[in-house]
């Protein structure tokens, strides 16, 4: 198997070729993308102590709408049988999410820990995607792959963990383990001068192999923010062709205005504030605790399990599927303009690629709506928390959509 190299990549704006996690609220998570010939270089125990998340006394309360919501949303697919490989920081287990299952480690291969998250930010993802009481696709096997992280530095080098190479790897491994959704909330930023330099033909063959393998990869778009990604960059792997790329929704008809688009232009949207996300010291968490207080979870890093879980529910509901016909279903339920996603709008909706017409089985929303979608999406995510609106109150802050 070949291994490319590349160096860093130091640029005008004095910063070197990069991967991100693509979290507004976690700038701690920037993590430097120098391949080397030997990826699997052994990783210390963490240099810098692990992130704390702030703990909420609340727990999903769901109302009646909320709970109607799910019902509808579950009685066609629940994720049941479907494996969604979780490539990130590390995905702690957790008594939300009841099927967790391990693979690669490539922060500390040596002795590996899949299941161990430093950085409290796989574990939101995962959540997202499959916890018991807020997962969009609640019975999804998460497959765990810890392919880099902030708090770890490589053996006799200054960067942290985590390259293309790594992420190719990882690519790789939850294909050859049978996963059918990829998740990458991790993405690496390429100024558009310096993108044609990199070598990219290891990630790309991964893709290629996830591609035939019949797995679908979904990425996050990546964030602009101070000292991360900037708009007019390259984002890999979002920018990939075989790759679904998310944005991040503000409200019903705008994206977030840190969210990045690929380099096609916008794919999918959807709503990446998680109000209440899994701690992965137990229980639950509004927010990562820092020296400015505590950051809530937003970002595209958050917007792209949304649309993995959907896409869960659909591979259980059209398991013949390739990862194309899954892309189509997806695109062609979304809204029109940023391509905001609506779980329950995808399982009902009526075109398919495969030709089927699923008018017969299609429940319809109890509120037609124009513009409901990201109302719909947070009754999936933080809307079970009471209400945003309680929540929020109880807070001291204002509700996002």
């Amino acid at each position: 198997m070949i291994r490319c190299r590349f160096p860093a990549v130091h640029v005008g704006r004095s910063r070197t070729l990069s991967v991100y996690a693509a979290a507004a609220m976690l700038p701690g998570v920037v993590l430097a993308a120098v391949a080397t010939s030997a990826p699997n270089a052994a990783a210390r125990e963490p240099d810098h102590e692990c992130a704390t998340a702030h703990a909420s006394p609340l727990s999903p309360q769901p109302n009646e709408d909320q709970r109607d919501y799910r019902a509808r949303l579950h009685s066609f697919a629940t994720g049941e049988g479907v494996k969604v490989a979780v490539i990130d920081t590390g995905v702690e287990p957790h008594d939300q999410l009841r099927n967790l299952s391990g693979g690669a480690d490539l922060v500390a291969p040596e002795d590996p820990e899949p299941h161990r998250d430093c950085d409290l930010h796989g574990t939101v993802v995962a959540g997202v995607i499959a916890s018991h009481d807020i997962g969009i696709a609640p019975r999804a096997e998460i497959y765990a792959v810890r392919q880099t992280s902030a708090h770890y530095r490589k053996e006799k080098e200054e960067s942290t963990t985590g390259s293309l190479d790594t992420l190719a790897q990882a690519i790789d491994d939850a294909a050859d383990a049978g996963a059918r959704i990829i998740n990458v909330s991790v993405v690496s930023c390429v100024p558009p001068d310096v993108a044609a330099q990199v070598d990219t033909s290891r990630l790309d063959g991964a893709l290629a192999h996830a591609e035939n393998s019949g797995a679908l990869v979904i990425a996050a778009s990546g964030n602009a923010s101070s000292g991360g990604c900037e708009m007019g960059d390259r984002v890999f792997p979002a920018d990939s062709p075989t790759v679904l790329s998310v944005s991040a929704q503000a409200d019903s008809h705008e994206l977030a205005d840190y969210s990045l688009n690929s380099a096609e232009g916008p794919q999918l949207a959807a709503q990446g504030f998680v109000p209440l996300a899994l701690n992965p010291a137990g229980g639950w968490a509004d927010g990562k605790e820092g020296a400015d207080g505590t950051a809530q979870f937003h970002g595209t890093s958050f917007a792209a399990p949304v649309v993995s879980g959907t896409a869960a529910l659909l591979a259980q509901r059209f398991p013949n599927d390739s990862p194309a016909a899954l892309r189509d279903r997806l695109k062609d339920a979304a809204q029109p303009g940023h391509g905001f996603i609506d779980p329950l709008t995808v399982l009902t909706h009526v075109e398919s690629a495969s030709g089927i017409d699923t008018r017969a089985m299609a429940i319809e929303p109890a509120e037609e709506n124009a513009s409901c979608a990201p109302q719909r999406s947070s009754w999936v995510l933080g809307g079970l928390v009471l209400s945003l609106a309680a929540w929020a109150a109880w807070r001291g802050m204002r509700p996002k959509s």
